[in-house]
């Protein structure tokens, strides 16, 4: 039997909804809706709660050093045991395991990603889930940095074997996440006033951490405590930040294990040149 479309110039209300209605014999039938749409949407949900429940997952398990351990490579296994034999009573040998041997002294727990993760907030998180993905895609390519001092050397150990490699920069690869976490954790140091101190609390983001509120402190040996607080803190443009002088995970046997002609003072000559002020060149003595 042939099918026929009926339509007319008339009509009525909720004819618009009508128009795709097909007259077969004596039954009107609407068209099949195809139930890919449907499908592609579903699919696309459970992939977008696949992949938010993986985040969370890695996130989690960044808390435990165990986690970086399963993946990352040689050289950060060497920091990890560094940091343990400092906990067992060895002598640290550098920045990160000081740390650890002190924090775990007092009865408190330190893990790796308390200082590469930032200040803890949603975008740091995000910025620290970003960087584990691109140093594992460097990881799985093969092109991952496996020297144990990143820093300004031109020797170090790979796998037991001592090399000459090229010398290196002083910054890292997100330094305003492990800034943040210097930061958190040493905020009543490095708002101390006074020239003394100022560099830190002349650093852009002790600044930044002061005009949100956090209180500046004066010098103990201080003649007027008020009126230096009064004067608070000015910004000063600089790309410094605290890992220009302190290397978390560099050997050195020197006090505070700063590399004071090595490190410390080219970074005070840059921030200088940086801000407009200060000497162009720097003596510091080690006496």
């Amino acid at each position: 039997m042939p099918r026929y479309r009926i339509t007319d110039e008339y009509e009525l209300p909720g004819d618009d909804d009508d128009d795709d209605w097909s007259y077969e014999g004596k039954i009107y039938r609407r068209p099949r809706r195809s139930p890919t749409g449907p499908l592609v949407a579903m699919v696309a949900l459970i992939a977008i709660g696949a992949g938010i429940a993986g985040l969370f997952t890695v996130s989690e398990r960044q808390e435990r050093d165990s986690f970086c351990l399963s993946c990352h490579t040689a050289q950060h296994r060497a920091y990890v045991d560094r940091a343990q034999a400092s906990i067992a009573g060895a002598l640290a040998p550098d920045l990160s395991s000081y740390h650890y041997q002190q924090v775990h002294g007092q009865g408190g727990e330190l893990r790796c990603i308390d200082c590469h993760r930032g200040d803890g907030g949603v975008r740091h998180r995000v910025d620290t889930l970003i960087l584990s993905a691109e140093l594992a895609t460097l990881w799985l390519a093969g092109q991952d940095d496996q020297r144990l001092e990143k820093t300004a050397i031109t020797t170090t150990v790979i796998n037991g074997v001592t090399r000459t490699v090229p010398q290196t920069t002083f910054g890292l690869r997100a330094p305003h996440l492990s800034n943040a976490g210097c930061i958190a954790c040493h905020r009543e140091q490095l708002l101390v006033a006074g020239m003394d101190n100022h560099m830190h609390n002349m650093l852009p983001d002790v600044y930044e951490a002061w005009k949100a509120g956090a209180p500046l402190i004066a010098p103990r040996d201080a003649p007027d405590a008020q009126a230096i607080i009064a004067l608070g803190l000015a910004r000063y443009e600089t790309t410094l930040q605290c890992s220009n002088c302190h290397q978390a995970h560099r050997s050195l046997d020197t006090a505070l294990f700063l590399d004071l002609q090595g490190v410390v003072k080219p970074a005070c000559e840059k921030c200088h040149r940086e801000t407009g002020r200060g000497p162009a060149e720097v003596t510091i003595s080690e006496e």
